[in-house]
């Protein structure tokens, strides 16, 4: 179960909040002054999102490679995807 938990509460219950997410699987996000600035996790999951965006980058890289286009054309591809994207998506 994922909870919200203030920074001085995480801080003043940081053995509990560990025991928690080894033992039941929980995850906390960690908020200052209602804002969320950090999470604890399992380190599986955090081991599983290394892995994803690993995996993730070398496939850009992959397609990048491939695309053999010069860093302005790709700019400017980047450039008119947001454009297209913002104007389907305005509200």
């Amino acid at each position: 179960m994922e909870r919200s938990i203030p920074a001085f509460e995480a801080r003043r219950q940081f053995g509990k909040l560990l025991q928690n997410v080894t033992a039941k699987g929980d995850s906390y996000v960690v908020e200052r002054h209602g804002e969320p600035v950090a999470v604890v996790v399992s380190i599986e999951i955090y081991e599983q999102w290394k892995r994803q965006r690993s995996a993730f980058f070398a496939t850009w890289r992959q397609v990048a490679e491939g695309a053999n286009l010069s860093t302005d054309d790709a700019d400017m591809l980047a450039k008119e995807t947001v454009q297209a994207v913002r104007r389907d998506h305005a509200v």
